[in-house]
């Protein structure tokens, strides 16, 4: 599936357009979770993703992480959460789009596809652009619904954890020449 993806991207733009890489140093989604006893976050520090620019502006982006590498910082809750996730079967989060809208000169919205759990939802994301010297940054906040993606939500004490997890943002996309 990766290489179609990649495939998909290189071939649907014209010869003008600019592809810029994610960098991984400095990209990053956090998420983050609540249960009535505690609240916890992780992070992902690992992404990959691409990002297509023509002269009219950005055309596609795609941004794809590996399950295992959220990190909430307590091995415990990061080992259980692959097995609720069932990493293995379904072992990436994925977020595809081509139709990009800009609000204005520091706004878009993405309109694609995010693939989380094996199950394919379309999903619209606010962003926040910033233009750099060689690339572009995107950042903002976003919410879904674990159990749309057919989690089974795990439980404590009895209460099982809330259904709406936050995703925090920030990605630098870099120019590859």
């Amino acid at each position: 599936m990766k290489k179609i993806l990649l495939l998909f991207i290189i071939c649907s733009t014209s010869v003008s357009a600019q592809k810029l890489a994610l960098d991984t140093q400095s990209s990053m989604i956090t998420y983050k979770a609540k249960h009535m006893a505690h609240a916890w976050e992780g992070s992902h520090q690992k992404l990959q993703g691409l990002a297509v620019m023509d002269s009219v502006g950005l055309q596609q982006i795609a941004v794809k992480g590996a399950v295992r590498d959220f990190d909430s910082k307590n091995a415990n809750r990061d080992s259980h959460a692959l097995e609720v996730l069932e990493a293995l079967q379904f072992p990436e989060v994925r977020f595809f789009s081509s139709e990009i809208q800009r609000l204005d000169s520091n706004q878009v919205v993405f309109s694609g596809t995010l693939v989380f759990h094996g199950i394919s939802l379309a999903k619209s994301i606010q962003a926040q652009y910033q233009k750099t010297d060689n690339g572009f940054r995107l950042s903002g906040t976003f919410d879904f619904q674990a159990t749309d993606f057919e989690v089974d939500l795990p439980s404590f004490l009895l209460v099982k954890i809330n259904d709406r997890i936050e995703i925090d943002f920030d990605l630098n996309f870099l120019s590859r020449s």
